[in-house]
């Protein structure tokens, strides 16, 4: 027993133990804040003229000439230009990955005011999908003021049942907006 007692306090003290707990430390909140993230774009509508998607791939590409940049000039001498390659890919997905749903949690952190609408709306059997999981049960088109886009939120058909009502033809949406886009906060079922 005290063998593996001595190897345990050997290892807790050691550099590697050490340089784990660092990049836990490190990583935990950039897994957490990534997975926020995601959560937050289920509700969030930005406008159809902001080109979020090249900026996606402009900031990894960007990233991605940082680092094969950094490749060519510290490059060990038998690296080859498949290295360099290499380089730029890993830049570019980690500058794509850190930009990632960033505007949604800037519709979310930075709104210029919340405002409530009537909208129409549609349900639909079943709902979005949900990454692995698959699919929500049931989904509601909301269509949105600010942004006079569609947006498709989850759902299920006890949640329906408990707030629709027959002759409810409309929703009250509560959303916070600002010059991105809206996040819907809350919608209740209403009478037109």
């Amino acid at each position: 027993m005290s063998r593996f007692y001595r190897k345990t306090i050997t290892y807790l003290f050691s550099k590697y133990f050490f340089i784990l707990v660092t990049v836990l430390a490190i990583m935990s909140p950039i897994l957490w804040y990534m997975l926020w993230a995601s959560h937050l774009s289920h509700n969030t509508i930005l406008i159809e003229t902001f080109p979020e998607f090249t900026i996606y791939i402009t900031t990894g590409a960007i990233f991605g000439l940082i680092f094969a940049g950094r490749a060519t000039y510290f490059r060990p001498v038998n690296k080859t230009p498949k290295y360099i390659l290499e380089m730029f890919l890993g830049g570019f997905a980690l500058g794509f990955v850190a930009i990632l749903n960033s505007f949604d949690v800037y519709v979310y952190l930075f709104p210029d005011k919340v405002i409530n609408y009537t909208s129409e709306y549609e349900v639909v059997f079943p709902g979005p999908y949900r990454g692995k999981h698959g699919r929500c049960e049931a989904g509601i088109w909301i269509k949105d003021a600010y942004t006079d886009r569609w947006k498709q939120l989850c759902t299920s058909k006890k949640e329906l049942s408990k707030k629709r009502r027959q002759g409810m033809s409309e929703v009250w949406v509560t959303a916070r907006v600002n010059e991105l886009g809206s996040y819907i906060v809350d919608y209740k079922f209403t009478y037109k």
